[in-house]
């Protein structure tokens, strides 16, 4: 009977079939099949190890999972609970499953495959890509391109990591070698590295016969990586932004791509069009994010999601995501630049006390933080307060070039200019006392220096600064100058003596009267064509003169005449009246009507209103003159209702004049 029942219970059928499906990736009908295998024997192991791999190609993990870890077989399926840990998104609980893998063995080459994959999500970028080189080295199947790629996108993030020279033989692989080029600022070379990648890519998915959607949907990282090398560059903003909309504009399903552009485009807004970016940075904080991007790109979100916060003045909002920035970020955002950011959003809301004791808080030696406290009350008018804290800096610092203008710049404001004169001396010693100093930087004070006392009415202070400027460079002219300029003002002697240094004027002769008439002509006036007389002028001096002017002669342009124009008749003398207005048509309109009238020109009939309006004969009637009569005939003003003894009562009549 037992020997019957093992005949009964024959499964080879069911795993011809099993195999056939596998080919044909049907392993929806595959499952089915090790279903009824299990019915009949519910002890193959392999069957319930092929019913495990079908769950997992239906990406139905967590069934998986839960068969695995309840099941009463006695076989090794560590590697698939580790597999299923992994696309649930636990890579921790996958790594220590396979490293606690006592049954299976360690060392397949699956197993390396898979946790070289669990490095990667883990940001354990070194120890991935040194996994995928061991696997390279010692395996060779036909997975080693893509060994390859994935240890290429672990490279990346890995600085000893050499960037492939060789021809790329996928897109994928052309596509992180330009992120190789991207990490470390190749802007240049990566752009032509993604572009590149961009057409194989479209080349690729068209042999493929993929649809136009299709293949964008799967350039839509490149390009999004062409807008950030093209925007690193720093000259290009508008094209970024372009591409940064074109691909939003496709609606791509991966809400990663999503957020990487949007939060872009937000860097590109800067503090303008508030409300697209606040759009975008919701956009780029959705929900699964931690599943989609890594650490440096959550982090770099969350800190501009606070930035955002910052230029639209919302301090409880900025301080609460900075506080969750602190939580989760913290080893990429130290308390500093958080510190920078809440101090910002103080300085905006109103509250400057505040933000310079946060920036001043502990740190009163920190340069950078003396600099912004001092640019904070500044904006805010505050000059008196921003020097008291520019003094605060070290004579080392004060005494470069840039802060040490920017400094006398700040006490000539405020009426300090004794101070601003002690600050250069004590720049100018300083500048003397270190040889080591960079010789450019010590010209620059020495000149700055000389020209602030010159104009103080100091020359004796300024011709120290100018000596000392003169020993590093004797032949300058322009020193020697401003030297005898100040010495002129308190030491007669040492000016003509310095004098005899300056070279001889060597230049064109220059006619002095000339020169004095131009400098008296009107901003109308004539104005003279060349510096000296033709009198005085060489032969090659005047064959200049007149090519010049001869050059600077505009061709006339050739008049435009009408069509029917005739040079032996006058043109008409109306040609710019208007048509109704000429004594032409009027007399012919005239003539239809019956009547003549005199032409009065072309702004109306104003002779017969000269009467009217002439005044001169016109007598105060407080004199005792009476109004004229109007004439026999003429219609009475008053109306046709109203007698005509009635007195008028200064009521405007018709045309809006008044009546005598």
């Amino acid at each position: 009977m037992a020997k019957r029942q093992e005949v009964s219970t024959d499964t080879s059928a069911f795993y011809m079939e099993l195999s056939k499906l596998e080919k044909n990736q049907e392993f929806d009908k595959a499952l089915k099949i090790c279903n009824k295998i299990l019915n009949v024997t519910p002890k193959d192991d392999m069957a319930f190890q092929c019913k495990m791999v079908c769950l997992m190609q239906m990406s139905k993990f967590e069934d998986a999972l839960r068969q695995i870890k309840d099941t009463h077989f006695d076989i090794d399926l560590l590697f698939e609970e580790a597999y299923c840990l992994y696309r649930l998104n636990k890579p921790e609980l996958a790594l220590e499953t396979l490293e606690n893998n006592g049954k299976g063995d360690k060392n397949s080459d699956r197993v390396k495959e898979l946790k070289a994959q669990v490095y990667y999500r883990l940001e354990m970028y070194q120890e991935s890509y040194d996994q995928y080189k061991d696997l390279l080295k010692n395996s060779s199947d036909d997975f080693e391109l893509e060994r390859l790629t994935n240890m290429q996108a672990a490279g990346v993030f890995v600085e000893s990591a050499p960037v492939t020279t060789d021809d790329e033989e996928s897109y994928e692989m052309c596509y992180n070698k330009a992120c190789q080029l991207l990490a470390r600022e190749d802007w240049v070379n990566a752009e032509k590295a993604l572009v590149k990648s961009e057409q194989m890519c479209k080349d690729f998915m068209k042999q493929e016969e993929a649809d136009d959607e299709e293949i964008e949907q799967e350039t839509g990282i490149i390009r999004v990586q062409i807008g950030f090398a093209i925007q690193m560059q720093g000259s290009r903003d508008r094209e970024a932004q372009t591409i940064y909309n074109s691909v939003l504009k496709s609606k791509p399903a991966d809400i990663g791509l999503v957020a990487v552009a949007s939060n872009n485009l937000v860097t590109l807004n800067k503090d303008q069009n508030i409300f697209d970016s606040k759009k975008k940075i919701k956009a780029a904080t959705a929900d699964g994010m931690e599943h989609k991007l890594t650490s440096v790109h959550r982090a770099a979100i969350a800190r501009n999601n606070a930035l955002l916060a910052m230029y639209t003045n919302q301090v409880d909002l900025c301080k609460t995501l900075i506080n969750d920035l602190a939580g989760s970020f913290e080893k990429h955002y130290d308390q500093d630049n958080r510190d920078l950011i809440v101090a910002g959003v103080l300085a905006r809301s109103g509250k400057v006390k505040e933000s310079v004791d946060l920036l001043l808080k502990d740190k009163k030696d920190d340069i950078d933080r003396i600099l912004i406290a001092a640019q904070v009350l500044l904006e805010k008018g505050d000059v008196s307060g921003s020097i008291a804290i520019l003094e605060k800096l070290p004579s080392s610092v004060k005494h470069r070039t840039g802060l040490l203008s920017s400094m006398v710049a700040l006490y000539c404001a405020n009426a300090a200019r004794p101070k601003a004169a002690q600050l250069l001396k004590e720049a100018v010693t300083s500048a003397n006392k270190q040889k080591s100093a960079n010789p450019e930087d010590m010209k620059l004070v020495w000149r700055k220096a000389a020209e602030f006392h010159l104009k103080g009415d100091e020359p004796s202070v300024a011709a120290k600064s100018l000596e000392e400027l003169l020993k590093s460079d004797p032949k300058d002219k322009t020193t020697l100058a401003q030297l005898v300029l100040a010495y002129a003002k308190f030491d007669l002697g040492k000016a003509m003596e310095m004098s005899k240094r300056l070279p001889d004027f060597t230049g064109k002769v220059v006619d002095v009267d000339s020169l004095e008439t131009a400098a008296t002509l009107s901003k109308y006036g004539k104005k003279t064509v060349g510096l000296s007389s033709p009198k005085t002028q060489s032969p090659e001096q005047q064959k200049e003169a007149a090519e010049l002017s001869k050059a600077k002669k505009k061709k006339k342009r050739k008049k435009k005449l009408p069509k029917n124009y005739n040079p032996n008749v006058d043109p008409d003398p109306y040609r710019w009246v208007a048509k109704k207005e000429r004594p032409d048509f009027r007399q012919k309109r005239d003539k239809r009507k019956g009547k003549t009238e005199k032409f009065t020109g072309a702004q109306g009939n104003a002779a017969g209103q000269a009467e009217t309006y002439d005044f001169s004969g016109k007598v105060d009637a407080s004199k005792g003159a009476t109004p004229k009569s109007p004439p026999v005939g003429a219609p009475s003003s008053a109306g046709p209702r109203k007698s005509t003894s009635q007195k008028p009562k200064g009521k405007k009549g018709k045309g809006g004049k008044n009546r005598f």
